[in-house]
């Protein structure tokens, strides 16, 4: 892995004061780039151009395709990590295997560089590149179900996701941050019996120490790891290989010409059977190249010097992503949690169980409620008397209204009741 020092690094753009930074948010994304390699320098300058994010991007080795990004001030930053989803099968394309998402809090110090592989998606199986498979996508062909089990006919299958992986070199060596995973390809049909509604608890690494395997390859390409190294060309690659994404399978390619590949970030390359999806650990392509065999999605990881702050979900339909941004700091807060709000940018202490934010925009306390029941307010019992005095005058003025000397009594008593209420 070439050391950041021996790069020549971009960055064209003023560096934010301090006073910015708290406010910015900076998103990367596959700077426009598909398929099993990943971005030039000119394509992420294109992509980025009026926006707030400066990167280098790797020109050769296991850095190729990697984006590489300077901290710009020492904080905790929140970083949201988005996997590539997984390519449709030829037959099988009602949905695709969404990539994973996963979010954590890690503190930083500026000046340091966080390499950022975004992962693409892998490929979709149609509209295919030549007569033979395009026929197969629109349904006027069947050899691949006719010629199940020979050599000759096999591909059809989605190339599997890239996983995105953020990280960082500590003394020389490379350490992961965060990685989300990449979705498995989805295989030539669908299977009948599979739930579409089942969604399965996304699984995570935390521990340096577990290994970062790439999985298993079959007849479709396993996705990529975090250090291990490729059994076949259609395997993806892990990340110490450059995570290049696997190309069909050998029988795809010599009669059919079917190339499908894996997506960058170690998405493995389709057969018949899906590719699986890049991440810490890879994931396994099928024993067999069945018609209905998807690629599994990969292993995400979370460093443990980083807080989790959302569990990894099964979410990117398309490329992946990343974004980063500065934690807000709520320790000020009674309730430690907090937000910003857009327009004054003004961070406003956020309170629970219906209780209401105090003026000191600390504290929280209980909303006022109604009077106790069976006690009166003040406001009340003065209307109560008022109203008793006016009936009671009233009444006296009605019954003596014949009387002419008790007629002006009537007409002297009724302003000044109403002027001592």
């Amino acid at each position: 892995m070439d050391n950041i020092d021996d790069l020549d690094f971009f960055s064209p753009l003023p560096e934010p004061s301090a006073s910015e930074v708290p406010f910015m948010t900076w998103w990367f994304t596959s700077c426009g780039a598909s398929g099993p390699r990943g971005p030039t320098q000119a394509q992420c300058d294109s992509a980025y151009r009026n926006t707030n994010v400066s990167v280098t991007v790797g020109k050769d080795g296991p850095l190729k395709g990697v984006q590489m990004w300077r901290v710009p001030a020492t904080n905790h930053y929140m970083i949201s990590a988005y996997g590539a989803a997984g390519g449709k099968g030829a037959k099988n394309h009602n949905k695709r295997s969404h990539g994973v998402f996963i979010s954590a809090i890690f503190p930083l110090e500026k000046g340091d560089v966080l390499y950022i592989l975004v992962g693409h998606q892998g490929e979709d199986a149609c509209p295919g590149r030549n007569p033979v498979t395009q026929k197969i996508c629109l349904g006027e062909s069947s050899v691949i179900e006719d010629g199940l089990g020979t050599v000759e006919w096999a591909g059809g299958g989605g190339g599997g996701g890239g996983a995105t992986y953020i990280y960082r070199m500590e003394n020389g060596v490379i350490v992961p941050l965060l990685i989300a995973a990449g979705g498995g390809g989805k295989a030539y049909l669908e299977d009948p019996e599979s739930n579409q509604d089942h969604i399965p608890l996304e699984q995570y690494e935390n521990d340096t120490v577990a290994a970062g395997t790439n999985g298993k390859t079959a007849a479709a390409g396993g996705g990529g790891g975090w250090s291990d190294q490729a059994s076949a060309l259609w395997a993806g690659r892990s990340l110490l290989e450059g995570g290049e994404g696997g190309s069909s399978c050998p029988q795809a390619l010599s009669r059919l010409g079917w190339a499908t590949y894996g997506g960058f970030g170690g998405g493995g390359g389709a057969c018949t059977a899906g590719g699986g999806g890049g991440g810490y650990r890879g994931g396994d392509a099928a024993d067999t190249d069945e018609l209905t065999a998807d690629g599994q999605a990969g292993i995400s990881f979370v460093h443990p010097t980083g807080e989790i702050f959302l569990q990894p979900l099964a979410a990117m339909e398309s490329h992946g992503e990343a974004e980063i941004k500065v934690q807000l700091n709520c320790t000020h807060c009674q309730t430690q949690s907090c937000e910003r709000d857009e327009d004054t940018k003004v961070i406003l202490c956020l309170c629970h169980n219906g209780e209401i934010l105090a003026g000191d925009n600390v504290t929280c306390t209980a909303p006022r409620g109604p009077a106790p029941e069976g006690q009166l307010s003040l406001p009340l019992i003065l209307a109560v008397v008022a109203s008793t005095l006016v009936t009671g005058i009233v009444l006296t003025c009605a019954s003596l209204m014949l009387s002419k000397r008790f007629f002006q009594f009537c007409v002297n008593s009724v302003p000044s009741t109403f002027h001592r209420l």
